[in-house]
């Protein structure tokens, strides 16, 4: 026993401990703070800096191609400088002008400094103002490339500009230069991408340390040249750097860009970081003291307590040696429990009955960890679920009963009795009933049990079932049906023999013992079928379903465990159904015939998976089965059409069209391809199908060769990813085109990006064999999937499409205006055609065009329309009057 002296010294000592503890927390977690806060800080700096860097070199690389371009847009390589037509150079200027935002004039001057030709109003008399020695540097590249000039004031705006040049040669040898200028207030926006951050310096710099851009922006309109250079920066990190400004402590980041030249770094102030989190420190150290306080007072309240605790343990310990004695000449075992479902006393036959409970037993031990320890002994390898849902199952019974039965891990069968006592506590006697019930469960095991898994079979189950459905009648809960099959057991069987796949039925089953509820009922129909029956789960519907939906996915992943089987491991998956029961008087047959078909729907999601059933699921079945008849019927009998709706150039010059499906139903009229195509994906019809409208749209530009007003039309038709992915696709693609004797330049196949990317060396090798022929190819809804310059530049595409969910907001929302420019910009980059689908109204139009969009399509023009009502559009659109083409188009 201890001593009150004892007891003050041990609860002092410990506060002491715990205040000491307690202060180097708070000198650890303000130094994590200032940690987290640094890094959450370079984190966002080197992502801003990834950033500035990824936009400046788009706008550095556009202004080059830009420049790069003036070449083969004057066609100076077939130029004498003599014969240098200055109008037309000057206008052509002013197109790839407008094409850059950034630029405020594009101009080209020989080598004497002369204006041959600019983009500005004022064309060849365009004042250029190049900074010092600019001119002559640009002149003396070795090889062309583009350079940047050092910041300048324009005499004209009276604004800070850069000027980007590259040397350009005439045919007669000449040497000009082509001279952009862009304002240092349009490049800024570029180089912080609208990123605010507090206290953030970024500079554009070349290696040598001259600086071209800053933020904030140097005070100074003095050439600056910065120390030391960022190359000789490189290769340092961390918080010990300075700014580039004002050279203050700071993280510094430093990126090149792809003008090696040219270098970008960030810049934030230590200081500044840390400003955010000083709350933080304070708040901490606060909550230190605070607790400090609370401490001594909990001290002091533990003493007095502890002190009481000993003198009343003292006269327990009398009273429990005079129960020790009595309880241990008793033959049945023996736990006492205080009102609490605590444990008070127990005797050494309980002990002896359940072993594993003997390392933990001890006073004061809650029943409900009892019943945990015994759990685990019951369910070894169960999850927490599995042992839980046995605690709450016995604790059930002990409400609902004062007497019930348990066989224990070491084969014996006990006869639970649980009586209360005076005070609340209660008093279990365990009595071992082996013998008995030995011979009542091999009488029952003959009748009822499989003999290979010792499961319930399918007569014990339809019983159960039965009973399960009367009872959630009565009570009003619900209970569930679950339909195991093992997915590919045939494969064992026939690879590894019968034996094999016994065993794994057998270790299958054993799985599905230690699921479930000891409540719930584990049967095997037959084969690789198992069925599980669950019973009292909550009435509501949902919650039901939750809990049936935790159940079946704690299936899965046990029975996804791998198998140790004759020495080789195994990987088994199933799939499983399930049916709710208890609304209604449902026959036990009728509930496996559910389950059955929930089962079968989730082996047609390629299995491995739980599927509940409802009542559309029959439905579905017998819709889909028709519609697989009634779409074999639909191609024997030539029930599928071609719709067209119209593409336009600018100027409602009728392009062509893309080939739309329709099915002419006998019944239900004309039906879309968003009702019917998923199911002819599913069953493989899409192939025959996508080959029929193939063939379809070939045929129809063959005969369009015999028409004039139609002779030019392009034809655009949708691709399948099944169909893509055949192997002979293009063989088959040659086929039709050389039998129909359509021309090729003029079908174009519509693939969507996902389709391309899925296997980008088998799409190449296909497109490029097709494109030989001079088959084009469009990226259908572009800008919905996922779009990469790295396959863009590989494949050889003609067109992209933009897909309407960017068209139908234009001009309401900003992020889809700047999505179409953004793929719009991209398109002429790498020389591919664009068209708007969707196109519903003028504004769109008027908005597509101002972007540099020049073909559209969509209900502005025409709906998809049956052939003759197409071709008498195209006819009127050929007539010569402008208000008949006007009409064709609405």
């Amino acid at each position: 026993m201890a001593t009150p002296g004892r007891i003050r010294f041990t609860t002092w000592a410990l506060v002491a401990i715990f205040m000491a503890a307690l202060g180097t927390a708070a000198a650890v977690l303000s130094w994590n703070v200032n940690e987290r806060t640094l890094a959450e800080a370079e984190t966002q700096v080197r992502h801003f800096s990834s950033g500035a860097v990824a936009a400046m070199n788009r706008a550095l690389l556009g202004f080059d191609v830009m420049l790069a371009s003036a070449d083969e847009l004057l066609n100076l390589s077939a130029t004498q400088t003599r014969q240098f037509d200055t109008p037309k150079a000057n206008q052509l200027l002013r197109g790839a002008a407008q094409q850059n935002l950034l630029v405020r004039y594009i101009a080209v001057l020989d080598e004497s400094g002369q204006v041959q030709a600019s983009s500005a109003p004022a064309g060849a008399s365009l004042a250029v103002e190049l900074p010092p020695g600019f001119l002559q540097k640009a002149l003396e590249q070795p090889v062309p490339t583009m350079i940047v000039s050092r910041p300048s004031v324009s005499f004209t705006s009276s604004e800070r500009v850069l000027y980007l040049a590259r040397q350009l040669h005439a045919r007669d040898g000449k040497r000009l230069v082509a001279v952009a200028q862009v304002a240092v207030s349009m490049l800024m926006p570029v180089l912080m991408q609208s990123v605010d951050i507090p206290g953030l310096e970024v500079t554009l710099e070349r290696s040598d340390g001259e600086l071209l851009l800053s933020m904030p922006v140097w005070a100074s309109t003095k050439p600056v040249k910065l120390t030391p250079p960022l190359p000789a920066l490189n290769d340092r990190s961390g918080w010990r750097q300075k700014t580039r400004q004002t050279q203050r402590d700071a993280l510094l980041v430093i990126h090149p860009t792809v003008y090696q030249d040219l270098w970008i770094s960030a810049s934030l102030p230590r200081a500044t970081a840390l400003d955010s989190s000083r709350i933080v420190r304070v708040s901490v150290i606060a909550a230190a003291a605070l607790f400090a306080a609370m401490l001594v007072a909990t001290g002091a309240l533990m003493q007095s307590y502890l002190i009481r605790i000993n003198a009343a343990r003292q006269a327990t310990a009398k009273a429990k040696a005079v129960l020790d004695q009595a309880l241990g000449s008793m033959v049945s075992g023996v736990l006492v429990l205080d009102a609490e479902h605590r444990v008070v006393q127990w005797n050494l036959r309980y002990v002896e009955i359940c072993p594993w409970l003997k390392p933990v037993l001890a006073p004061g031990l809650p029943f409900r960890m009892v019943l945990e320890h015994t759990a685990r002994a019951f369910f070894p390898d169960g999850s927490d679920d599995t042992v839980n849902g046995w605690v709450r199952q016995r604790l059930q019974r002990q409400i609902a009963t004062d007497s019930h039965e348990q066989k224990l891990p070491t084969g014996i069968i006990i006869q639970i009795t649980e009586r209360p006592i005076p005070g609340g506590g209660m008093v279990l006697t365990y009595h071992d009933v082996t013998a008995l019930r030995r011979a009542t469960e091999e009488i029952e095991s003959l009748a009822f049990y499989d003999p290979l898994t010792t499961l319930p079979n399918r007569r014990l189950l339809l019983d159960r079932l039965a009973q399960a459905v009367v009872h959630a009648g009565r009570s009003g809960k619900t209970g569930a049906l679950l339909f195991l099959d093992l997915d590919h057991f045939k494969l064992i069987n026939d690879t590894r023999g019968h034996e094999v796949g016994d065993q794994l039925l057998q270790l299958v089953a054993q799985r599905l013992r230690l699921t479930v509820r000891a409540s719930d009922t584990v049967a095997r129909l037959g084969g690789d079928e198992f069925v599980v029956l669950l019973s009292d789960l909550p009435a509501d519907g949902e919650a039901a379903e939750a809990q049936v939906q935790r159940v079946g996915e704690k299936i899965l992943q046990n029975l996804n465990l791998p198998y140790n089987l004759d020495c080789q491991t195994y990987q088994g998956v199933c799939s499983i159904g399930a049916t709710l029961f208890g609304q209604g008087q449902e026959a036990a047959a009728e509930l496996l015939r559910q389950a059955d078909i929930a089962m079968y729907q989730a082996k047609a999601t390629r299995g491995n998976a739980l599927c509940f059933f409802d009542m559309k699921m029959q439905a579905a079945i017998s819709q889909r089965v028709q519609w697989e008849a009634e779409m074999q019927t639909a191609l024997t009998e030539k029930q599928f059409t071609l719709y067209y709706q119209i593409q336009v150039a600018a100027d409602n010059h009728i392009l062509g069209a893309e080939a739309l499906l329709r099915w002419r139903h006998p019944q239900r009229g004309i039906i879309a391809p968003g009702e019917f195509i998923a199911v002819a994906e599913d069953c493989g019809l899409i192939v025959p199908i996508g080959l029929w409208v193939l063939r379809a749209a070939c045929r129809q530009l063959a005969l369009w060769q015999n028409e004039p007003a139609c002779a030019q039309l392009q034809l655009s038709v949708n691709v399948s990813a099944r169909q893509f992915r055949q192997s002979d696709f293009a063989d088959i693609v040659i086929s039709e085109l050389r039998q129909s004797g359509a021309p090729a330049h003029l079908l174009k196949l519509e693939l969507t990006e996902s389709l391309m990317i899925d296997d980008v060396n088998d799409s190449i090798a296909k497109m490029y064999r097709l494109r030989g022929l001079g088959v084009r190819f469009s990226v259908d809804d572009f800008g919905t999937g996922y779009s990469s310059l790295a396959y863009l530049t590989r494949l050889p595409l003609h067109q992209l499409k933009i897909d309407q969910s960017f068209v139908r907001d234009l001009g309401m929302r900003a992020r889809d205006n700047a999505i179409v420019q953004t793929i719009i910009g991209m398109a002429r980059t790498l020389e591919l055609e664009v068209i708007a689908e969707g196109v519903e109204t003028e504004a769109q139009r008027d908005l597509l065009a101002r972007y540099g969009c020049d073909r559209y399509q969509g209900y502005l023009f025409g709906r998809p329309v049956p052939l003759d009502e197409f071709q008498a559009k195209v006819a009127l659109s050929a007539s010569p009057d402008s208000t008949s083409k006007r009409a064709a188009l609405t």
